[in-house]
């Protein structure tokens, strides 16, 4: 075996191990991805209540001065 068929299998397991990192990486990024889109859509679904909340009470709030004066005054 010559020097430099050595050296290209070492850079072959080198590459191997770069990716095996790689894949290792990307599913972590990916599983992080996921939870953040299930929590988008949660907070999405909030939201959508929250504006139709709003959105249903009509009413506006009538207050009274008066009424609302503290005793000490």
């Amino acid at each position: 075996m010559s020097k430099d068929s050595r050296s290209d299998r070492e850079r072959i397991v080198d590459a191997e191990v770069a990716l095996t990192h790689l894949q290792h990486d990307y599913e972590t990024l990916n599983e992080v991805v996921l939870q953040q889109q299930k929590t988008i859509e949660q907070l999405s679904l909030q939201v959508k209540r929250l504006q139709t909340k709003v959105e249903t009470n009509t009413d506006p709030e009538i207050r009274d001065a008066e009424a609302e004066r503290p005793p000490h005054y």
